[in-house]
This record gives C-alpha cells, sequence and structure tokens, in this order.
C-alpha cells in the first residue's frame, strides 16, 4: 500500500473526514466533549478512579464521534480494496464464493460441537497485535490455550512444535480481515467450530467456500483421542487452512 495513487487517495478521503467531522454541529460537539473527558478529567474529578471512568468515556464517544462521518466508512472500503487487489490470494479468497458453485462437504463427518469448561488456576496478561501478521510455533515452545482478536492480518500457528497436553486444548480466533493457517499433528483429535462472513476453509484435501455460514466438524478419533484440539474461528474475510502433519 505505499503505491502514490494510494497516498493521494488516503489523503483526500482524510480531508474529507475532517471536513465532515468540523461542519456537522452534532459530531463537533461530540468530538470536542471527548477530547475535553479524555485530557481533563483530572480537573473534573480528583479521584483516580473517576478520572479513569471519564477517559474511558471519552475514549468511547471519539470513536463514535469518527463512525458517525461517511468518510471513515469509505476509507475502510477503499483500504479492503487495496487490500484485497495486491493479495492474490486475498483477491481469489474472495471471488470464489461468490463465482464459484458450492461442492458437497462430507455430511457424515458433521458432529456437534460441545465445550467443557476449564477452571482457570493462574492469571495472565498478554497484547496481540491489531494489525499484522504473527506467527505462532516458529520455533519449539510449550503450549498455552490460544485466545486473540485481530482486525487485519495473516496468522499461522505450527502444533508440530509443542507437545499437546492430554485434553481438549482451545484456539479462539477473532479476526477481521485474514488468512489463517493451522498444522495440527495428525495424531491429535480436531474440532471445528470456523463461522465465514466471505471466504474459504480448506481441511487437508476438501476445500469448501462459505458466505456467511458456519462449519462444524470433527476428525473420526475425536472422542477416542488422548490428545485433542478444538478450534473456533470467526472470520469477516479470509482463508481458513488446516493442515495435517
Amino acid at each position: 500500500m505505499n503505491r502514490p495513487i494510494f497516498k493521494i487517495i488516503m489523503g483526500l478521503l482524510g480531508i474529507w473526514l475532517l471536513y465532515d467531522l468540523v461542519t456537522d454541529p452534532l459530531i463537533l460537539i461530540l468530538l470536542i466533549g471527548s477530547i475535553l473527558l479524555m485530557f481533563f478529567s483530572d480537573r473534573i474529578f480528583k479521584s483516580h478512579e473517576k478520572q479513569g471512568n471519564l477517559f474511558w468515556l471519552g475514549l468511547i464517544l471519539f470513536f463514535l464521534s469518527i463512525l458517525f462521518t461517511s468518510a471513515v466508512w469509505v476509507i475502510l472500503i477503499v483500504l479492503l480494496i487495496f487490500k484485497v487487489g495486491e493479495d492474490h490470494r486475498m483477491f481469489k479468497t474472495v471471488k470464489d464464493p461468490l463465482t464459484k458453485k458450492q461442492t458437497k462437504w462430507r455430511e457424515k463427518e458433521y458432529v456437534a460441537v460441545q465445550f467443557k469448561e476449564h477452571e482457570e488456576e493462574t492469571v495472565q496478561m498478554s497484547r496481540k497485535k491489531w494489525f499484522g501478521d504473527d506467527s505462532i510455533g516458529y520455533d519449539i515452545y510449550e503450549w498455552d490455550d490460544i485466545n486473540f482478536t485481530k482486525i487485519m492480518g495473516d496468522t499461522v500457528i505450527d502444533l508440530g512444535n509443542t507437545i499437546l497436553p492430554k485434553q481438549e486444548n482451545i484456539v479462539l480466533i477473532r479476526k477481521g480481515i485474514g488468512e489463517t493457517k493451522i498444522l495440527i499433528p495428525d495424531e491429535v483429535g480436531v474440532s471445528l467450530d470456523i463461522s465465514l462472513l466471505l471466504g474459504k476453509v480448506k481441511v487437508g484435501h476438501d476445500e469448501l467456500d462459505l458466505k456467511n455460514e458456519t462449519l462444524k466438524w470433527q476428525s473420526p478419533s475425536y472422542h477416542l483421542s488422548s490428545r485433542k484440539i478444538k478450534v473456533v474461528l470467526n472470520v469477516l474475510v479470509g482463508e481458513v487452512e488446516v493442515v495435517f502433519l
């Protein structure tokens, strides 16, 4: 996205966004109010708790004031068009569900997904990138359940470089746009719960195009396997690929 035409278009859209913000009285008042709440809350309340509450309220109002403009939605659409246009795989991912004839999935292997509750014994905090590509399992690592949200970017998870505990392990991903590839050892039981607004799912040698649909699938030996992986994916636009090692 470093092409001059992209920069020119985004610059013009940025001017349009600024124009929308300053010419609409309601949005302008909302914007100014949100800025005052974020940066001057310490002058209103001395309590740190109340200052924090005002800051978060101001932040929410700030984003709402931007989302109420027409320009921001055009900017998001342009970003999506350029992202799809310069990425051949992403273009194919979007095009195939709209143009290809639907193929039948292996219906005999549809199995209802059941969740198990796990009791957490420790508290851990980690931060993930909202944008950009990431890879889990490039080197040998100790397994921990995966749970994150990403707006845009590709993800690769390699379970071949870790040892899964003898239990049901979880991969939970919520993503806006991007491809997701999961490499799973053949002896591991697999349960899939994949929701796609528009995109493609590849499981082994099988391929399925989804249009606002959910795929639920389990490997035949899932209930008999000592090591299991439960994959739950919610993606707006993208491709999900499960590769058995």
